[in-house]
This record gives C-alpha cells, sequence and structure tokens, in this order.
C-alpha cells in the first residue's frame, strides 16, 4: 500500500528519478550503504520457519564480508510446517538490469553453521512480478565447503531466465527442511558475461595522490587500461603496518573519497586492481595524508569542489554534454542538465577546481555538438543521443522540443558567455555560437494563436501542440519566462510578465482537450480549414499572501521541495528586487525559515535541529512505500539566504552522517534518518544547487554575471524595482 505523506493539512508525494548508483548495472548487490538492514530486500516467514529480519530486511554485516565493507546475512530455520522467502532487488531507479543470453548469476556464499550442501536455500529470478525456474543452490556449487567464500555460478540460460526483459531481483527460498539454525553470508550478486576477459594482471596498481580534508580523503588513481581489470580495491592504515579493505569502486570512476574515523590524523594508503575473479593486481605506492579541522570558509570550498566533481566526471566523451547514464554504453545526454552542468563550471573556474583552458574547451564540445542537434522554432529536445546529435524522445516518431530544458541550458550558456567572453580569441568565438543560438529560439512561436502571452511547455513538428501545457506561476517556469522577454529576436509582448509568467493556469480537462484533432492551434494537420478551438484553462493566483510558522511569505508554498523556490534563482538574482508580486529576495529568506521550523517541528531530521530539508521518496524494493527523507541539497544551498543556518546543518550533515552520505560526489541525494534508508544515487540539480548556491552567496558570481547580460539587464529594468 502506498503511504501518503501528510503534513497538517498538505498531501504530497513525490517520485525519485535520477541517476543510479556508481556501480555496474549487472551489480544486485555489492555493499549497503547504511549498517543495520538492506533497505531493498524483503523477507518473509511463516508457520515454524523463520528467518532473522531487522524491520521486514534482511540484517548487514560489517565484520564478514567478500567485497568491503559488508554483505547481507541470512539466518534462518526450515520446518515442514511452515516457509520462508527473501527478496533481493534493484533500486526501483533503475530499472532492472537486462540479461544477455550469455550471461551468468553470480554471488559469493560463505557458509558460517553447520549447513549441509542440501539445506541451502533455492532461487529464483524475479522479472515483472514473475520468478523464474526455481533452483537448488547446491546444484550450482563446486567444491562445497563451510567457513569460506564459495562462488555460486548459475547460467541465465539454465535458470529460465528470460533474455532482455528487465530483471527485478532474486528471489531465495526455503529448500530442504533441516533441524537447526543456519547461518550464510551473502556478497557481490551480480550478472557477469559467461568468458570476461582473463589477461593476468601482474603490474602494480597506480595511487597518484591522496588529498586530506576535514574528515574525508580524497584518493586519485590512474584509470587502468587493462581490460580483465573491473574493480580498483581501497586499502586503509593508521599506522603504515596493518592495512585493512575498506571499499572497493569501479574502473569508471576516477577518484574515490574515504570518510575517516578520527579528524587531525594520518592515514596511509595502497591500492590493487582487481580481476573479474576477484584475483588482485600487485599493490601500489603508499601514499599518506592528515586530515585537519576545516574552517567555515575551507569546508564551502571542499562542499562545492565535491558537488562540482559530479559533473566532471559525467561529461558524455562525444559531445561534452552531461550524460544521464554512468558507466554503461549509453550515450543519452541531458539539455537540462548540461545547463547546470555549465554553471557549475563556471563556479569550478572561478575557485580552480578545473583550469579555465578545460572548461573553454568542454565548452567548445559542447557548442560544436549544440550546432549540429536538429531545433524545433530553435528549441532543442530534453534528451539527445550524445553520438549522433538526433533527439531522444518518448515515441521516436514524434520529434519536440522541450522549452523548459532549453531554457536550463540559455541559462547556463549566457552565464558561461558573460564569464568567458574576455579570455582568449577563441572564447569570443564561444560568445558567437552562443549568440547565435541564443538568437535561433522561438519564443513567440510556442504560444496559441490568440493568446500570445502565454508560453506553452512544448512543440513537435509531427504533433504540433498537442499533449503542451501552459508555463507560468512560481518555479521552474520563471526562467522561462525572463528568457523569452529577454529574446533580442523573438521576445514575447511585455504584459506575457504578468498575464503569462503572473497567471498559473492548469487546462480544465486535460484529458480530451489536448486530443483534439481537428485543432489547428494543437496540429499541423494542414488539409482544409480548420475552426480555431482554444483550450480552456483554469487560472490560479501567482502570490500566496500568507503566515505559517509565524512569517509571512507572497510567493511559494510548502506543497513542494523547498528547491522548487530556489531553481529559478540559480542565476536570477533576487536581491534588491521587487515586482507587483513579491520582494523576492525577503520572500526566500522567509520561505526557507518556514521550511526548517516545519521540518524541526515534525522531527523528519531526527533530533538536531541543524539537519532539515524534507523530501518525499520511495525506498522500498517494491517501489511502493513513502518515508519521510532529508535532501541535504536543500539546506546546504540555502546559504544563498541563510548562510548561517546553512553553516550549521552542513556541519551536522558531515560530522553526523559524512561516513555514508558525503563521497567524492558530494552528498548523496537524501538520507531517511528515522527509516534507516539512504540514497545510492545523485541528482544533476541537487548537485549544481549545492555549487551554485553557495557560490551566490559567497560571492554572487552566477547572479552578477546573469543579470549583467545586455538583454536580462532589459528585463530587469523593464518589470523590477531594483534598489
Amino acid at each position: 500500500m502506498v503511504k501518503v505523506i501528510t503534513l497538517s493539512s498538505l498531501c504530497y508525494f513525490m517520485l525519485v528519478f535520477s541517476a543510479a548508483a556508481d556501480t555496474y548495472p549487472g551489480v544486485l548487490f555489492e555493499n549497503s550503504v547504511l549498517k543495520g538492514n538492506y533497505v531493498y530486500s524483503d523477507v518473509h516467514h511463516d508457520g515454524l520457519s523463520w528467518v532473522e529480519n531487522v524491520g521486514g530486511r534482511l540484517p548487514v554485516s560489517d565484520s564478514i564480508f567478500f567485497t568491503p565493507g559488508n554483505s547481507l546475512s541470512l539466518k534462518y530455520t526450515t520446518a515442514e510446517s511452515g516457509n520462508w522467502s527473501v527478496r533481493i532487488a534493484y533500486p526501483h531507479t533503475t530499472g532492472g538490469y537486462r540479461p544477455a543470453a550469455d550471461d551468468v548469476l553470480t554471488f559469493k556464499l560463505f557458509v558460517a553453521s553447520n549447513t549441509e550442501s542440501n539445506a541451502l536455500p533455492r532461487l529464483g529470478v524475479s522479472q515483472n512480478d514473475s520468478l523464474s525456474d526455481i533452483v537448488d543452490l547446491a546444484d550450482f556449487i563446486d567444491d562445497f565447503q563451510p567457513n569460506m567464500w564459495l562462488n555460486v555460478q548459475l547460467p541465465v540460460s539454465a535458470i529460465g531466465v528470460r533474455v532482455g526483459e528487465p530483471v527485478d531481483g532474486v528471489q531465495l527460498l526455503q529448500g530442504t527442511v533441516a533441524k537447526g539454525s543456519n547461518l550464510l553470508y551473502i556478497d557481490q550478486i551480480e550478472f557477469l558475461p559467461a568468458n570476461p576477459p582473463r589477461a593476468k594482471l601482474s603490474s602494480p596498481a597506480v595511487l597518484s595522490a591522496a588529498t586530506a580534508y576535514d574528515q574525508h580523503i580524497d584518493l586519485t588513481w590512474q584509470l587502468p587500461l587493462t581490460p580483465s581489470i573491473r574493480y580498483i580495491k581501497i586499502y586503509r592504515s593508521e599506522d603504515n603496518e596493518h592495512f585493512s579493505p575498506i571499499a572497493i569502486r569501479p574502473i569508471f570512476i576516477q577518484k574515490g573519497t574515504d570518510f575517516v574515523p578520527y579528524p587531525n590524523k594520518t592515514y596511509y594508503y595502497k591500492i590493487a586492481w582487481v580481476d573479474y575473479n576477484y584475483l588482485e593486481s600487485p599493490f601500489s605506492n603508499v601514499v599518506e595524508a592528515t586530515t585537519h579541522t576545516a574552517s567555515d570558509s575551507a569546508l564551502l570550498d571542499f562542499m562545492q569542489a565535491a558537488h562540482f566533481n559530479y559533473f566532471v566526471e559525467r561529461a558524455e566523451v562525444n559531445s561534452g554534454m552531461h550524460g544521464i547514464h554512468f558507466g554503461v554504453d549509453n550515450a543519452t545526454v541531458s539539455v537540462k542538465g548540461t545547463g547546470l552542468s555549465i554553471l557549475s563550471h563556471v563556479v569550478g573556474a572561478e575557485h580552480g577546481f578545473i583550469s579555465r583552458v578545460a572548461a573553454i574547451g568542454r565548452l567548445e564540445r559542447i557548442l560544436d555538438f549544440l550546432g549540429k542537434v536538429e531545433r524545433y522554432k530553435g528549441a532543442f529536445p530534453a534528451e539527445i543521443d550524445g553520438r549522433t546529435g538526433k533527439g531522444i524522445f518518448a515515441t521516436d516518431t514524434v520529434p519536440e522540443a522541450d522549452l523548459r530544458a532549453t531554457a536550463f541550458l540559455m541559462q547556463g550558456l549566457l552565464v558561461a558567455r558573460q564569464y568567458f567572453l574576455s579570455d582568449t580569441v577563441a572564447a569570443k568565438g564561444l560568445a558567437e555560437k552562443i549568440d547565435a543560438l541564443w538568437n535561433d529560439i522561438e519564443w513567440n512561436q510556442f504560444v496559441i494563436e490568440g493568446q500570445e502571452t502565454i508560453l506553452l511547455d512544448r512543440w513537435s513538428p509531427v504533433s504540433g501542440f498537442k499533449n503542451a501545457l501552459p508555463l507560468g506561476g512560481f518555479g521552474t517556469d520563471f526562467s522561462c519566462y525572463i528568457l523569452a522577454l529577454a529574446s533580442p529576436q523573438h521576445a514575447l509582448p511585455p504584459e506575457a510578465y504578468i498575464k503569462g509568467l503572473g497567471t498559473p493556469r492548469k487546462l480544465v480537462d486535460s484529458t480530451h482537450v489536448m486530443e483534439l484533432a481537428n485543432n489547428a492551434s494543437f496540429s499541423v494537420n494542414l488539409q482544409g480549414e480548420h475552426q480555431q478551438a482554444i483550450p480552456s484553462y483554469r487560472e490560479f493566483s501567482y502570490t500566496s499572501d500568507t503566515t505559517l510558522y509565524g512569517l509571512p511569505i507572497t510567493v511559494g508554498s510548502m506543497d513542494t521541495s523547498l528547491l522548487a523556490a530556489y531553481m529559478p534563482f540559480l542565476a536570477f538574482d533576487p536581491r534588491n528586487k521587487r515586482d507587483t508580486f513579491a520582494d523576492y529576495f525577503a520572500n526566500n529568506i522567509n520561505l526557507t525559515q518556514i521550511y526548517q521550523r516545519r521540518d524541526n517541528e515534525q522531527g523528519f531530521g531526527g533530533v538536531s535541529r541543524n539537519i532539515w530539508g524534507l523530501t518525499a521518496t520511495r525506498v522500498d524494493s517494491l517501489g511502493t512505500d513513502t518515508i519521510y527523507a532529508i535532501s541535504p541539497a536543500i539546506s546546504s544551498s540555502s546559504y544563498a539566504f541563510l548562510p548561517h543556518e546553512a553553516l550549521q546543518s552542513m556541519r551536522a550533515l558531515y560530522n553526523d552522517y559524512g561516513h555514508v552520505l558525503f563521497t567524492e560526489y558530494g552528498f548523496r541525494k537524501w538520507i531517511a534518518i528515522n527509516g534507516n534508508a539512504i540514497a545510492d544515487e545523485y541528482d544533476a540539480l541537487n548537485q549544481a544547487a549545492v555549487v551554485v548556491m553557495i557560490e551566490n552567496g559567497r560571492s554572487g558570481l552566477i547572479w552578477d554575471l546573469f543579470s549583467n547580460h545586455p538583454d536580462i539587464k532589459r528585463v530587469i529594468e523593464s518589470h523590477f524595482n531594483v534598489e
């Protein structure tokens, strides 16, 4: 049953769709980010049969594991008058794994009890809520022995797995009834090719550097080229003599972050390459690093640097655009994500996280690619194939432009133009390319005839405005209208600020209105003349004029994540800006405090008043349970409005939960403190918000660059009272 979050009179529900964890797509279980229990598991038992569980999920063992730092603990008893089953699932955000015909399901099994091989569980692979053949594990283990790690290999062809169909997970089921209790440890569950590369690893690994911060150390290594290398295995020591394995990382990761047990201490590291059989190469050299307590300024520096690194490593190799998938052979890129990446690269160049030359080089690659992409009325698709430049659409035969995604991209490009314009002759060439893209977007064509002040969010040369929705209201659409009003060639009329942006609309009948086949406003059918049928909208107020938790706000609400209120102000400077609706800077200060007070009062961040930033997410293995979770990006990016409170929150999240929450890409997407669950993925908007909004709070860099663009400046002068 789906649980809907209710806060006072508010009900809202949000699904999580974001990049999967940084491991191989075939890996079902590698490690649990959190101790205690494994969130993507379900345990069921009845009668006299029993399986140890914590909250209906398998416990995690951090004392016995095959790959560091933990494994799944399966303790069970079997009875004729009972039954049990355990499901281990892919996170629902991954979409599962599609096995090939020659794949082998493998995992490591440690039998820590007097269990005979015929008393081991049975296994089935779950695909679309149905199971493959259910088989006895004993039939797929050679040289069965207790108290050692065994290799279990099940060819998908031998167990009835349907090739090419997404695998949801595996189920372990009660097998032969046996007396006594059984204890197994299970680790590294994955689908592998039957014949992976087998070259022996004779050369030592290469650990390049270890850079220490407050309580974490960043390790960088040379990326291996040998095809038989699958993982980097990291070892740590506190005395340079006794090394323990602490983590493994896939070879497409360029660096790793180790959150250390003690601050102000020296640690020693070495690494090894690991092949598909988990045999290790000779060790690298030993590198040492000493942590030190960070000042507020240093904390902000490494927060921005880590979150920026997310965009560095997710640059799609062909186009330079932001890759949606990571570590897999999929070149789909995000137009919106690329806009966020460009903003982050400007901050990165300003702080030296990346050289200006490298940042300009990536921008050149992006612009050269964008120049080849098919656009529609000058606007871009939301997703593009980074190899071919062709749009990727929900229906292949119906291409369409996405105005919101285009606005995010253009916003980033205009900021980059202002920042790099004076650098080099090459940068001046980039400015010309950016100007050409900017001038070509026909914002005034994304409107219905007769309603030229209302932007629509999409258009297709095949189906016109079918399925398009009106833009308007406080939030992401703010940026679309600012850009549309600023366009030097295709601007909306000035009254669109009030009549379009200032009047949020929803279709009265979204089921039928957009399906009018003979509606010339919503169709490209040119056969004959058709009567214009203007769709009916329900209009809402832009302003709220209310008091919540003791503070007044003019615009915004608590119906969505606070990040929705921040999105318009990644680039647009709200300081000293008043329009007919609100004083945006003062409003956002109050709105941020309201969210913090609500989260503290409801206890969403546990007992700490400094941990706040509620988001709602579905995290269980079936994708049906909704829990209260904290998004670190919310409080961290509030630095632009409440710097003191944001710093307190970043320190609390880092000090109390950094060992599971903070990585080489910054904070993970969310943590459910009261539910012992954590995201193993990241989000482009979250990572960019931390980088950009901290910078806006520190220096106002992005705000100043965007506001000083001549076209944007003209809109500000026309529609805002600037103090």
